[in-house]
């Protein structure tokens, strides 16, 4: 039998490269100052972003993504989806 890897020691993977593809996205990051407001004063849009996905998806990374079904959700439902449809990119 295999022992279980506890998740605070998992790599992210797919969806974790795609919040941190996203997050890098100066659109992206646009698009979040919309939904929370610019980043405060000393930190930069891109961590602003990720906190957000962290925030909205009720993880502390986001390599939990391809371990929490219902994160990987949230992250469909509430941040991507709507980010596409926000920005047009793929319309």
């Amino acid at each position: 039998m295999r022992a279980r890897v506890a998740s605070a020691g998992r790599k992210g993977g797919a969806r974790a490269r795609a919040a941190g593809q996203l997050c890098g996205s100066h659109l992206f990051q646009d698009w979040v100052a919309t939904r929370v407001g610019a980043a405060p004063q000393g930190v930069m849009a891109q961590q602003h972003a990720a906190q957000f996905v962290r925030d909205v998806c009720g993880i502390t990374s986001r390599s939990e993504l391809d371990h929490n079904a219902k994160a990987a959700s949230l992250f469909y439902l509430a941040i991507r989806k709507p980010f596409i449809e926000w920005s047009g990119i793929y319309g």
